[in-house]
């Protein structure tokens, strides 16, 4: 009798865990934003390719990642380092960056994988136009 009324509460709990598991942690925005950071200082598109989600990655083979990288170090030169989240939740961070020359915005969307669906650094956030940029919209 008693694993009668165990066994909902059980599945019950399994589901609402599973709901749970699949949003990223409280700090994945920032991990991600820091591992990012290593990768473009050390000019490893392996590993930066390695953050991204499978669908953005599909878009991005190895050689046009590179061409994005060298697209984005025209426009930073070298970063120094980048800001906390001034905004943001789980899934989206808004960061400073500050690079040799300027100071720029850096946005960046994960997905519950906590993997990366969108990135850009750019000198105007509302721009259509984006240089240095990833993302699974075309």
């Amino acid at each position: 009798m008693k694993w009668n009324l165990l066994l909902p509460a059980t599945l019950a709990s399994c589901f609402l865990f599973s709901l749970v598991a699949a949003e990223p942690g409280p700090h994945a925005v920032i991990n991600i934003s820091q591992a990012l950071l290593r990768a473009y200082k050390d000019n490893d598109v392996v590993a930066f390719r390695q953050l991204l989600a499978p669908s953005v990655r599909e878009r991005y083979p190895t050689e046009v990642l590179h061409q994005v990288m060298a697209r984005c170090r025209a426009l930073t030169f070298e970063i120094d380092r980048i800001s906390l989240p001034s905004w943001g939740n789980r899934h989206v961070g808004y960061f400073g960056v500050y690079g040799e020359l300027a100071t720029l915005e850096m946005l960046l969307e994960i997905d519950d994988d906590e993997k990366v669906v969108h990135w850009a650094i750019t000198d105007n956030i509302t721009s259509r136009d984006q240089s240095c940029m990833i993302s699974h919209m075309p």
